[in-house]
Formats: structure tokens, sequence, C-alpha cells
């Protein structure tokens, strides 16, 4: 008794405050019991849908956003009279007054809203899988929209990201480029997850983004999204440093035809290439968009081809017997081409809803870097096909990707293996199809998702979904453990995840979010998310978040088994476990099977819009990353005395043969804690004139490794510091606009496989400009890398081994197209110059 009163006394005042709270607590269902709704269209001046519009019942915590189709419904709001204030960035706000609400009564009030001059911040989809103002999501976001696009030239979507904050971008060719964020690059990198209209876009052979292997042309995008840091929560696997998210225009909002044509240069002016060989230039690109609305059915269909002769370098591998010298790459082909097409059919319903099927075809060729060389990429194919519904509440999807190898072969296994004696007197294509890495990859996926605003729950919005995925790969019998089995291999996953956002009051909103994962290759995955977003006002927003995510080890790392990948060296996936012994048997080193690299990560951010004439994102952050996923890494070599085995099945790895092999495979590595601080800003000088900038840092804090573990380990590979600043102006004299970027990558360590040195730090400078020649035609000219200064010069090493260490020469150099490598072991850039031609009707 006594403790109970002892008890009572200590927490008398909080059971108080509980039951006064109590009251407060009921109070939002008594309300939603006599509560009715708002709902309407927000459309622009041309009637045309509004999606993002920010609609408020003032003063109160009631409020929605429009979706894609510009329609919003506000639930839950108590009888009476009120003032209703939409504002949409982009937009002018309106507010309007003596909106009666009355009991189980939905009052309809839609919206016509003017364009505002200043353009700043937008609305977003990827944050939280809905559309939301970017300064409400709980994350670090950036869109890139339609406009933005237009005023580029030819390429595809990859060099506007080039001043995205947070990222980490390297360009390899005229049109090939990478991104990574928040550190641990590769050659080979998989941590980007890439989403396209909703379907995952990867590669299930290995896992990595689609890239420029897309079939969506630059013409047909609407936004491109780019998600900073941990995104497992909605998007389940591979979604561990972030989320590309590409979004293609709706029939019936971009109607009528666009043809683009552009032509280019690298290393000198278009017109210089004219004197030398008016016939050909090294650059050119033809994108044509059709779409229309027929009543209640939209089509669109697309076409790009482009071709370019790319910038070139040649590498050096390891000697090879009979040789004791090292062997250099052989006639690497830098012919660089894209070609895709798609189209798609849509039926909009009265009510909003829409039901569309779309295709999706490409072909691609050229050279791309592995960790263990390049691949020279000859007809690389990806298909897609989807079928998607979405209303109000509901979005459903049943999607399939099919990604085809054609005939590409590994350039350093080619010039490796048509050195090595026992290839002698085989013609140079049996040689290519020896070195080759055939692949035929499907991936089958669906997905429902539901949302909802819940009256009696705070008005608490929730979506909730599941998802499943089969990967099947195929390669042929040759590099895959289905050379062992003889079956293709099939990775069956399925996923449900909820997400929810309880507003507080007027000024704060709760986040939660959660899912779960069940791969079938290793154990169940859960991805919590919380997040405390207080806006003082109604464009800007402090956060407080944490995510969880997981990297899944790619079927490369689990069922790789290429047992003649070199001379005397074989590649075996670890699936099962890895033992090492000796010539005597004992056992040196177990690897445990490879299991998930997570990453938790805590971020406070700040988002706003002050005084209609500047946004403000910035986000610092702590991410924890635990059992890296190591590249591949040399586990034993017979040569020194140590061999390799699979641990369930206690075999020794050797060639097709039976003759003893180096052994490579993957393994889970140690953990490591990352700080860093990612900026972005956009000013309003007036009308005609913006200026944007990014600032970025990053710390590695700490790392723990393991006994044995390779060099990689403790390699950032990415740079500590990074940052752009440009400007672009529109409606100047005679109907032009222009624009420049300035790019600053500080120089960094860079270890990956075979690629080992310093990358050197780059400042260089982009510039773009135009001219509208007709209300339907404007002509777009740019220059990347036009002034370019450079912290030193890495030289290629002898031959490319993880030891063979790049030399690396300091000293700024600065000069106009002055030659760059933003990655190593591939060709250095100078400037490139592009005209284009677009008409739009």
């Amino acid at each position: 008794m006594s403790s109970f009163v002892h008890w009572a006394a200590c927490h008398g005042r909080a059971l108080r405050q509980l039951l006064v709270a109590l009251p407060l607590l009921a109070s939002p269902a008594v309300a939603a019991a006599q509560a009715g709704s708002i709902s309407g269209l927000v459309s622009d001046s041309a009637k045309a849908p509004l999606p993002g519009a920010q609609v408020t019942v003032v003063g109160t915590r009631f409020s929605s956003t429009s979706g894609m189709d510009g329609r919003y419904r506000v639930v839950g709001v108590p009888a009476g009279t009120y003032s209703l204030r939409v504002q949409r960035i982009g937009a002018l706000a309106r507010t309007f007054d003596n909106i009666t609400v009355a009991v189980d009564r939905d009052t309809k009030v839609d919206i016509t809203l003017a364009a505002s001059a200043l353009q700043l911040g937008g609305y977003v989809v990827s944050a939280s899988r809905r559309v939301e103002k970017i300064t409400d999501a709980p994350a670090t976001v950036t869109r890139i929209d339609a406009d933005q696009l237009r005023n580029t030239v030819g390429n595809s979507f990859t060099s506007v990201l080039k001043d995205v904050k947070g990222v980490d971008f390297f360009q390899t060719g005229v049109a090939a480029a990478g991104i990574n964020a928040r550190g641990f690059n590769s050659a080979f990198n998989n941590r980007m997850l890439q989403m396209e209209d909703n379907r995952v876009a990867v590669l299930p052979e290995n896992g990595l983004p689609v890239g420029v292997f897309t079939t969506i042309p630059k013409i047909d995008i609407a936004g491109v999204e780019v998600l900073i840091g941990p995104g497992a929560a909605l998007y389940g696997p591979d979604a561990s440093n972030g989320v590309v998210t590409l979004l293609s225009k709706d029939p019936k909002q971009y109607k009528g035809l666009t043809v683009e044509t552009s032509m280019g240069s690298n290393g000198g002016s278009v017109s210089k290439t004219f004197e030398k060989d008016p016939g050909h230039v090294s650059f050119s690109d033809l994108q044509v968009r059709y779409a229309n609305v027929y009543g209640k059915v939209g089509f669109k269909v697309t076409g790009e081809a482009l071709y370019a002769n790319d910038w070139q370098n040649t590498n050096n591998y390891a000697p090879v017997a009979p040789r004791t010298t090292p062997s250099p790459e052989i006639n690497p082909d830098w012919s660089t081409s894209y070609r895709r097409a798609s189209g798609a059919l849509v039926y909009y319903f009265d009510q909003g809803g829409r039901l569309e099927y779309q295709a999706g075809a490409s072909n691609s060729n050229g050279i791309g870097v592995t960790s263990a060389g390049r691949n020279q990429l000859k007809n690389w194919g990806y298909w897609n096909q989807q079928v998607r519904y979405t209303s109000d509440h509901w979005f459903a999807q049943a999607y399939a990707t099919r990604s085809t190898s054609g005939q590409t072969f590994a350039l350093n296994g080619y010039s490796t293996n048509r050195l090595a004696a026992r290839f002698n007197g085989i013609s140079d294509d049996s040689v290519r199809r020896a070195s080759a890495f055939p692949a035929d990859g499907h991936i089958y996926a669906g997905e429902i998702q539901y949302n909802t605003t819940v009256p009696r729950l705070f008005n608490t919005r929730i979506v909730a979904g599941s998802q499943v995925r089969r990967d099947v790969v195929s390669s042929k019998q040759v590099w895959l453990t289905d050379a062992l089995t003889k079956e293709d291999i099939q990775l069956n996953q399925v996923g449900v995840y909820a997400q929810t956002e309880t507003p507080v009051n007027q000024y704060a909103k709760l986040v939660f979010g959660a899912r779960y994962d069940n791969p079938e290759f290793y154990d169940p995955q859960f991805s919590p998310k919380a997040a405390l977003l207080l806006s003082p006002n109604e464009n800007s927003t402090f956060r407080f978040t944490f995510n969880r995510a997981f990297k899944s080890p790619s079927i490369l790392q689990t069922s790789f088994y290429f047992r003649d990948f070199n001379p005397s060296v074989g590649v075996f996936g670890n699936k099962d476990g890895t033992t090492i012994k000796n010539a005597a048997g004992t056992t040196l080193r177990t690897f445990a099977p490879v299991v998930p690299e997570v990453n938790n990560t805590i971020e406070l951010g700040y988002k706003g819009v002050i005084k209609d004439r500047l946004y403000i994102d910035v986000a610092g952050y702590v991410a924890r990353y635990k059992s890296f996923l190591s590249p591949l890494v040399v586990v034993a070599n017979p040569f020194a005395g140590t061999f390799a085995y699979n641990t369930a099945t206690n075999t020794k790895y050797t060639n097709a043969a039976g003759a003893e092999q180096i052994a490579l495979t993957y393994y889970n590595l140690g953990e490591a804690t990352l700080t860093g601080i990612d900026a972005g800003w956009r000013f309003v000088v007036n009308s005609k004139v913006n200026t944007t900038g990014t600032f970025s840092v990053l710390k590695l804090d700490s790392i723990i490794q393991k006994v044995g573990d390779p060099p990689e380990a403790t390699s950032l590979n990415s740079p500590t510091m990074k940052a752009t600043v440009g400007m672009d102006g529109k409606d100047g004299p005679f109907q032009t606009f222009g624009g420049f970027t300035m790019r600053f990558v500080k120089d960094y360590k860079f270890l990956s496989g075979v690629h080992n040195g310093r990358i050197p730090g780059l400042l260089n400078l982009d510039i773009n400009m135009g001219k509208r020649l007709t209300p339907n035609m404007v002509l777009n000219v740019s220059v990347q890398n036009l002034f370019t200064c450079t912290s030193g010069v890495t030289t290629a090493p002898a031959f490319l081994r993880a030891d063979q260490i790049a030399p690396y020469q300091r000293g700024w150099g600065c000069g106009l197209g002055r030659k760059h490598i933003e990655l190593l072991n591939m060709p250095a850039l100078g400037a490139m110059t592009f005209i284009g031609l677009r008409f739009d009707r």
C-alpha cells in the first residue's frame, strides 16, 4: 500500500494532466461526428489542372493538397463558416471568405490560380509518394521540371543533375554519367535507386540503375526528382543512399507535337567541326513526341536516336602469359548510340481517375566502366511494359521490364584473352564471345496502394501499400550459378509499407513510416521512418527525421559463378559463405554469407521561401552504416598457398578444367559513421533573373574494420566538399534567354576494384543561351566544360590492378576547354558544344 501511495504522490501531477487532456484527445472524434468537407478543382487560367496546390482552412489544422488531376478534398471540418486559403508555388495565392461547412455535406469550391512571375521551390511526389509542397517534404529532395529540361540540348536528363544539392556527379562521356550521394561511391555503384513512373528501373542481373538505358526521351520527361538519403521506408531494397525518380509527361497535360534536333562537337566548336568535315559532327540527336486526347482517351508516342563519337583513352591490363609486359586494351569502339521509343494509352475517368498502359524499348552501344575494367556495350536492350490505375484514394500497377546484354563483352577480358597463349588460333569473334557476359534479366512486379484521411484520428493522412516482385535472371549458363544448376536464377520479394502524417496543430506535424520486406535470399528487413515537422508559417518548415534503409546484395554478389573470369582468376558469389584454407586443409578464415547493408540516418533540416524571393534548403545529417557490402575482393591465391571453398558444400573453387584459380568474392565489411551538410538556395533577383547555389561537406568520422579487410573498407570514394553556383535569365532582348553553372569538386582518393588513385579537384563552367525564333520554335546553344581548372593531373598506372596506384601530380592549372577526368581510367573530357532546335505545337 505504501508503495502505491508513493507512486501516486510522485505521479499525481501527471495523472491530473492526463485527465485534463482526455477531453481534448476525444474532441477530434466529437468534432468529426459533426463535420463536413470541402472539395473542388484547382486549375490555371487555361483550365489546366494544377497539382501540388495547398488548400488550408484558415486558423485550423485542416488542409489538403491537390493531386496530379488538380482535385483536392479537405475532410473532417467542423460545421461552421471559414476562410479558405489556396497557394501553390509558381502561382498567386488566393483567399476565399465565408465558406460554409454543414454537417455531413460536401461544400464545392473550384479555384483558379493566376501564374506568378516568381518561381521558387515547387512540388514533389517522391518524398512521401504523394503530391506535396517541397517545403513540406520530410526529406532532402530536388525537383527538375520540364521547363528546366527544355533549355538543355540533346543528351539526356543526366546533365541537369550536375547542380543538384548533395549529389556526387561524375561524367564519363558525351552522354554517359553517374551519380552518388553521401559517400562510398564505386565504379559499379548501385546504392542509388532509380524509379520511372512508379516502377523500379534497375538491371536485375547486376543491380545497377537503368540510367541512360531509359526508354523515356528527355522531351517526354515532366520532372526529375532526386531524394538524398535513405528511402527504404517507402521504396524498399536498394534505396540506401537516395532515389532518382523520372516522371514522364501525361498526354492530357502536355498535348501536341514536339521535335528537337541537335548536333554537337567534343573538343571544339561546331563550326570548326564543319570546317574540318562538313559531313560529320561528333554528336547528333533527334527526339520526337506527339500526344493528344480524344474524348476520354489520351495517347502519346515518343522516339529518339542519338549518335556520338565519344572521348577516348586506352587502358593497360596486367601481363598474361606468355607476355611479361602489360596487355593493352585492344580496339575499343568509342561510337556511342542510344535509340529509344515509347508510347502510352490513357483512359480518363469523370471523377479524375486514370487507367494507363505504357510500353517502351531502348538499344544502347558504347563503353561502360566496371570494377574490373570496362565493358564494350553492343546492342544492350531494355524493355518495359506497365499498366497502372490512379484515383483519389487508390493506386495499382503491374509491370514487367527486361534487359538483355546483346553482344556486350568485357574489354579487359577480351584484351587479355586475345593475348593469352590458350586463345592462340581462335578468331577475334570467338575471343569476344569467350569474354562476354551474356545476360537476360526480367523483373515482374505489382503494387497496390491506398491513401485516405481519417478525421477521427486527428485528421491523420495514411498511405499504405504492398508490393510483390520476382527477378528472373539468366547468364546463358556462363557466369552466374545457372551455369551450375542449369536453371534460371529466381528471386522473389514481398514488401508492405505504410506512412502516417498527423497534424498536431496548424504549426506541427508528425510523420511515421515503416516497411517490412521479406526477400528470398536473406532475412526479412524492417525499415522505420519518423519525422517531426514544424512550420512557423505557410512557406517554411523545420524538420527532424530518422530513417533506416538497407542495400540488398545484388545477384552479382550472391550468384556470381565465373570460373574462367580471366586466365588464372575466378569470381564467385557469396550466398552460402566462403571458407579459406591452406594447403594442409586448415581453415584460415571464414566469410559469412552476404547480408544487407544497413544505413541509419538522423537529419535536421530547414526548407523555406523567404519574402517570396529566396528559397533555402539546408540539412545536417549523421549516417551510420553497418555491414558494408564490399567490392569484388581477392580472398584466396593458390600461388601464395591459400584456397577458397564454398562453406555450405565444402567444394573448392577451381576453373572449369579443375585447375587452381585466384578467387574473388564479396562479403560484408565493418561499420562507419559519416556526418555532413547539404544546402541549396534559389534567389529571385527580379521576374527575369534567378540565381542558384549548392554546398555540401562530408566527413568520415569513424570506421570499424575486421582483421583482413581490404583497403576498400576505408575508402570514402567521394569528395568531402563540393559546391555549385549559377544564374538563369529569361525574356531578354530579342526574346533571348541563357544562364551558366559553375561547379567545384574537391580532389579525393578513389579505390574500387582495379581503379586506385586520386581524382583531381575540379572547377568548371557550363553556359547555355537561346532565342525564341517564332512562338513555336526555340534555338538552344550550350557549352559544357567551357572553362576548367584542375588541382592536379592523374596519369594512368602501368596497368590496372588494385595495388597499382595511378600517379598524381598536384598543381592547379586552368584554361578554356582544359581536359580533366571525373572517374579514374575513363577518358579525359574537354569542351563540348551543342546546338539544338526545338519545335512545340
